[in-house]
């Protein structure tokens, strides 16, 4: 069954997605402009940042489907601001997404700080979009990851099948 639209009492909406996006766009922003890339680290954001048609430990709150999607995609400002949080969030871990390549010059904070679960979401969340360009080139840099030995595993599940074989596990 394909469902079309979250309908749950938790979804924040569309408005409230968009509102609470642009914030945290604005933020990181302010943090890449002033190089405080550790407080991509530090915070917690994915949630709003890469909406994912699947539920989290928000349960239903910032779940995004097919309808959902649709109305995201015609707001140009937000799809503006989504591509430069997905840049940011990359950057902040050292990676180009533009050049699907690592900084050649990082700067203090920019570096891979093991959280899967986070780059399982800029990926699922891109590919939902259908930004297939920063999916490729989110999925270089988790392969690069797992080639290195990059545990790809968040509470006992494994993150890995989206960048190797793209068929859900479970």
């Amino acid at each position: 069954m394909i469902i079309k639209s979250n309908t749950d009492s938790s979804f924040v909406g569309i408005e409230k997605l968009k509102e609470i996006h642009y914030k945290q766009i604005t933020e990181f922003k302010s943090w890449a402009s002033q190089d405080k890339w550790e407080r991509f680290h530090q915070s917690h954001y994915d949630w709003w940042v890469f909406p994912i048609n699947r539920q989290s430990s928000y349960g239903m709150a910032w779940v995004v489907y097919e309808n959902e999607v649709d109305l995201l995609k015609k707001d140009s400002s937000f799809l503006s601001n989504y591509c430069i949080g997905v840049e940011l969030v990359a950057a902040a871990w050292g990676w180009n997404v533009q050049f699907k390549s690592y900084n050649l010059y990082p700067k203090y904070g920019q570096y891979w700080d093991n959280w899967p679960i986070r780059l399982y979401k800029a990926a699922s969340s891109v590919k939902l979009f259908g930004y297939e360009d920063l999916f490729e080139s989110l999925k270089y840099f988790a392969l690069d990851l797992i080639s290195q030995g990059e545990p790809f595993s968040y509470n006992g599940r494994d993150l890995s099948w989206l960048f190797t074989t793209g068929i859900e596990p479970y």
